[in-house]
């Protein structure tokens, strides 16, 4: 897995600067008619989204701990007393992915290829170490549990009145999914999209990233829900696309004039920080900006 090579040193800048815990208190919006979206999460700031169908519930990423995931089945009980069918996986992070086994009785776990080999390999292993050193309640009990149905560039999924389109869009991971429901104009985006907060970098690949948004923009959609933070519309997915090339521009100029990676951060950082003053997480900056510095020093350099 490709990411591996990087996440060692990205990950001991994510140590330094903490976990994206969440600030709001858990709420669940219902986005459309049968369509809800878990936002913010106890301890862990993402969100699961979920789908009900005339033939059962469709559950988008499983949280961060088995008794997250217990939640979200109280919560579609609320709903629905109707099977849950699928859970989807949108990337390996555990915040997404560790509370599958809590759904291995569906049956049915779905993610991109590349996210049954992380959890089966070194990546998963390593996520999991970092989340429980956070001490996060539950943590304890996670046992990884990977996808058991996978794919490689799309899959067309078929629940009642609903088709899902699954597609593999590497940015954020080289596992990256998001979900296209075109009766709803709605995309479920995972990671590739996050509501007024800097992203997570450990594993990212930011050329692929933004070519992924663009071709997320060409899609007739109104409905954008992110990995983190409240859904909304078209806005969302252009602020995450003018960050990631705001900091390709920025860092690439910087390479070019033979800057240091620290040089780079001090004279990024002050831009980035003023654009996107209103977001959270401005502490992982330094990260984000090491993260496109090895990436393009590495283009420039084949």
């Amino acid at each position: 897995m490709r990411g591996l090579k990087w996440v060692g040193v990205i990950l001991a800048g994510f140590l330094c600067s903490g976990v994206g815990w969440a600030e709001e208190k858990p709420k669940t919006v219902e986005v459309w008619k049968n369509l809800f979206t878990l936002t913010h999460g106890e301890g862990i700031d993402s969100n699961t989204t979920f789908l009900i169908s005339n033939e059962g519930v469709i559950v988008v990423d499983t949280r961060v701990t088995p008794a997250e995931a217990k939640k979200v089945k109280e919560d579609i009980r609320k709903q629905t007393q109707l099977p849950i069918l699928y859970a989807i996986n949108t990337h390996y992070h555990g915040d997404h992915s560790f509370g599958n086994q809590v759904f291995k009785d569906t049956h049915t776990i779905i993610a991109h290829e590349n996210v049954r080999k992380a959890l089966e390999g070194e990546s998963g292993q390593t996520h999991l170490e970092v989340f429980k050193s956070f001490k996060i309640p539950g943590m304890d009990e996670t046992v990884i549990t990977p996808p058991n149905v996978i794919f490689k560039e799309k899959m067309h999924l078929y629940a009642g009145e609903y088709h899902l389109q699954l597609v593999h869009a590497p940015g954020h991971t080289d596992g990256d999914l998001f979900i296209y429901i075109e009766t709803l104009k709605t995309i479920i985006a995972g990671d590739l999209i996050t509501s007024g907060k800097i992203p997570y970098m450990g594993d990212a690949y930011i050329e692929d990233w933004i070519k992924a948004l663009n071709y997320i923009a060409d899609l007739d959609a109104e409905i954008y829900i992110p990995g983190h933070g409240d859904p909304g519309g078209k806005p969302l997915l252009i602020a995450m696309k003018h960050y990631l090339i705001d900091l390709r521009r920025l860092v690439t100029f910087q390479i070019e004039e033979g800057r240091s990676l620290k040089e780079t951060q001090d004279a990024v950082r002050p831009v980035l920080e003023k654009k996107f003053k209103k977001w959270k997480k401005l502490e992982w900056l330094d990260d984000n900006i090491k993260r496109a510095y090895m990436e393009f020093s590495t283009k420039q350099k084949s």
